[in-house]
């Protein structure tokens, strides 16, 4: 690893196992994952943020060297840092159907570190939202684009499953990381049709025994399939269509300027429809009450500014969230309370976990509206409140575009201009700027806005708990 990464690393204790580092008193970052056959940690040091991974000394080479392939070709994966080796005494192990007799083996750990991935989706989270055919649609989506760029590239997976793959979403774009390189095997061009058949039957595979495990996690009966073949044959048939869009987006045209008449186009589509947003708005304001009342009143109550064209619906929202605080505290709840509750529970943890969201192409009350009908569609659905972490995923699975590979090879965007950088980071589109989303909420609460995405990332839990302790 490099001389800066190694200087931040050196200091934590790797004499002991991953298992006993905070008791050596290590600080480590909470984050919610799903299950890995490996002890996995998360650490801050110096500012970086990094995933930790212990295994043998040839696994973790291996892992190593093939993410460095991987980011060299362009496509989304863990950001490897390097390897860490330490030497151990050997295991003596007893020798099966030999009594006293035993073998020794290397007791010798490795560890893989690479960059801490920002923002994909907690498998623990992703997989408790319902699974609907359209959101397993989105996520085999994402992983078959992922799949496609694998082996147009030379990189053979050997072990694909949802488990292995990380989903971020970006805005209206869905992106799947690969999050296990130990079976990869690589080549220098693309992979033969035997191997990428070899891939999709594993793929395939992984999907049963996922199902059986998401099935008993939700406490389903037996004789109900979460992931079934409709689920891998719709994979399949996207992995296909995605093939033939490489084949077509890597011929000889010239892909600068596609890439940037499509972006142009697709900003295009989105002002149209802010703008039939803003002038259906303002058609509803044509009422006795004083153009900027509702704008007013609401800050009155939370100094907050909400733009007049959703000055309107945003005061309906506390008046409706007064009326359910009436029902259910069994009093009169004045819409001040009812307004800083509303602000509390739903309006300043939406406001962040937007700002972790929101790409420069969404216009930020419009989703925020959309979100707050999301919550309350799937509340009433199953009959009790949804949590908004929850609901705010679910939405934007349901309204992200169907995995497609885009007007450009996403490998060709990632390595453009040759930088090192993490391949997550080349692909990012420009999110929204801090300052549209300032005004949203009061004075106390905007030093929040500011924070970098690791700190608000490290805050959102305990806002975000408060809000399920006052739904308990």
């Amino acid at each position: 690893m490099s001389d800066d990464e190694r200087h931040r690393l050196e200091g934590l204790p790797w004499d002991f196992q991953l298992e006993e580092w905070d008791k050596q008193g290590i600080r480590l970052l909470v984050v919610r994952r799903g299950d890995s056959r490996h002890p996995v940690i998360f650490v801050e040091r110096q500012g970086a943020r990094y995933a930790i991974k212990e295994t043998t000394p040839r696994m973790a080479e291996r892992e190593i060297r093939n993410l460095h392939v991987i980011e060299q070709r362009g496509i989304p994966a863990l950001s490897p840092i390097g390897t860490v080796m330490v030497s151990a005494p050997a295991i003596a192990i007893e020798v099966p159907g030999l009594r006293g007799m035993r073998q020794y083996i290397s007791g010798d750990r490795g560890y893989t570190v690479t960059r801490l991935a920002p923002r994909v989706v907690p498998h623990v989270l992703l997989y408790r939202l319902p699974l609907t055919k359209r959101t397993k649609q989105r996520m085999l989506s994402a992983v078959a684009v992922l799949m496609v760029e694998l082996h147009e590239h030379g990189v053979y997976w050997g072990d694909p499953s949802l488990a292995n793959a990380l989903i971020r979403i970006d805005g209206k774009q869905i992106l799947s990381i690969m999050a296990d390189a130990e079976t990869v095997e690589l080549f220098p061009g693309p992979i033969s049709e035997g191997l990428r058949e070899q891939d999709l039957a594993q793929f395939g595979e992984s999907l049963a025994w996922q199902a059986e495990d998401l099935r008993q996690a939700k406490g389903l009966p037996e004789d109900v399939q979460v992931l079934d073949e409709a689920d891998y044959d719709y994979f399949r048939q996207r992995y296909r269509t995605v093939r033939r869009e490489h084949a077509r987006v890597t011929g000889s045209h010239d892909l600068n300027t596609i890439y940037h008449t499509q972006r142009l186009i697709r900003a295009m589509g989105d002002w149209r429809s802010v703008f039939t947003e803003k002038a259906s708005s303002a058609m509803h304001q044509i009422t006795p009450i004083l153009p900027g009342w509702y704008q007013e009143r609401i800050y009155e109550m939370l100094h907050v500014t909400i733009p007049r064209a959703y000055a309107r619906r945003f005061y309906n929202l506390i008046v409706g969230h007064q009326a359910i605080m009436n029902k259910n505290e069994q009093r009169v709840v004045s819409l001040e309370e009812a307004a800083h509750d509303w602000y509390e529970r739903y309006h300043l943890p939406t406001i962040l976990m937007l700002r972790q969201r929101l790409t420069s192409e969404q216009e930020p009350m419009q989703v925020y509206f959309a979100i707050m009908q999301h919550k309350w569609d799937m509340s009433m659905k199953v009959g009790y409140e949804v949590p908004l972490e929850e609901a705010i995923l679910d939405w934007e699975l349901h309204t992200a575009q169907v995995g497609k590979l885009g007007p450009v090879d996403p490998a060709t965007i990632a390595t453009w201009w040759r930088q090192r950088q993490p391949v997550t980071t080349a692909l990012e589109p420009e999110m929204i700027e801090i300052d549209e989303l300032d005004p949203l909420l009061s004075t106390a609460e905007r030093p929040l806005i500011h924070l970098d995405a690791p700190a608000l990332e490290q805050k959102l839990p305990e806002i975000l708990h408060k809000e399920q302790q006052d739904e308990e």
